[in-house]
């Protein structure tokens, strides 16, 4: 089996390691990254390699094997032959999980892809190790209103221009605003290409359609349902940055509050995009937590690590 070892952000992406079908007209692409206890990566919205720069670090102790994949519809594959809700990719995992021949994996999701994580934390326990959710939004709980302003903003006001700049045929220019809209960094653009492995602005003009057709209307679906959270036996880590906003601290207090064995770790305030802008310093957190389980040594709580300078 062919694997990649981790090297610096604006890597060229080799080919997958192996593939993965999960319907008649959709297969996954699966890379296999290092050695070690499997830890699965679940990207988020319309960038594919948006981890890859997180797997590079977390790889790079020797202790972790990192399995990155694209979810149906990405890597430039077109809109997905047969969409899927969340839960249904939920399935995706598993098939992947079982294609490698792994009984557990930890399992980490960024945003959307933290949507996924959880409910597979809640739907398969026996296959998941721990949860690490990065930064996913739970709008189901957001209360306060300066969180629901903030959800606003990005549904009523951002989601419709970069939809508009789409159909006018500004592909890069609607790309551009989903950095800006999602990020929490101003003129984003240029801090996330220079981040992505090569070509992942290309790529991200390719797949910014199953985003708005496919996964927009999955996450509008899933935050209708009441929240489906994992038993509280299962361990879960909260990562995310300093200043995401309202609504991503309410959604990590909410967790907390419902989930107490649930570790809080917060990255330098880099906004939204941390595990692509930070990798070294996520990865820094995700190692020290998944070692102290490995250790017994869990005992929960927040903690917040050093700001880079």
């Amino acid at each position: 089996m062919n694997t990649m070892t981790g090297t610096a952000a604006r890597r060229l992406m080799p080919d997958p390691t192996t593939r993965v079908r999960v319907s008649g007209g959709d297969e996954l692409d699966v890379w296999v990254i290092g050695k070690g206890t499997p830890v699965v990566l679940v990207h988020g919205a319309v960038m594919r390699d948006f981890l890859v720069p997180l797997a590079d670090r977390l790889t790079s102790w020797g202790d972790h094997q990192v399995i990155h994949y694209g979810r149906r519809g990405y890597g430039g594959r077109g809109l997905p032959a047969e969409a899927t809700d969340i839960p249904g990719q939920v399935v995706d995992v598993l098939a992947i999980l079982e294609a490698l021949g792994i009984e557990k994996a930890h399992v980490a999701g960024h945003s959307f892809g933290g949507y996924i994580a959880m409910e597979l934390a809640a739907r398969a326990p026996d296959r998941v190790l721990s949860a690490l959710l990065l930064e996913p939004l739970l709008g189901q709980v957001v209360r306060s209103a300066e969180g629901q302003e903030e959800m606003r903003a990005v549904a009523e006001v951002a989601m419709p221009a970069v939809i508009e700049q789409l159909g006018n045929g500004d592909g890069h220019g609607a790309v551009s605003a989903f950095y800006d809209a999602t990020s929490g960094v101003e003129n984003a653009r240029e801090l996330v290409e220079r981040s992505l492995p090569r070509g992942g602005r290309e790529l991200a003009l390719r797949d910014i359609a199953t985003f708005l057709q496919v996964d927009w209307p999955a996450m509008g679906a899933w935050m209708a349902e009441p929240l489906r959270l994992p038993d509280a036996a299962m361990p879960i880590v909260w990562v995310g940055s300093a200043d995401s906003g309202a609504a991503f601290a309410e959604s990590r207090a909410y967790l907390e509050e419902q989930l107490p064995g649930t570790t809080a770790c917060t990255v330098a305030d880099v906004g939204h995009y941390f595990p692509l802008l930070k990798p070294a310093e996520t990865a820094g957190a995700v190692h020290e937590w998944l070692t102290k389980l490995r250790l017994g040594r869990l005992d929960g709580g927040r903690r917040t690590l050093a700001r880079s300078t």
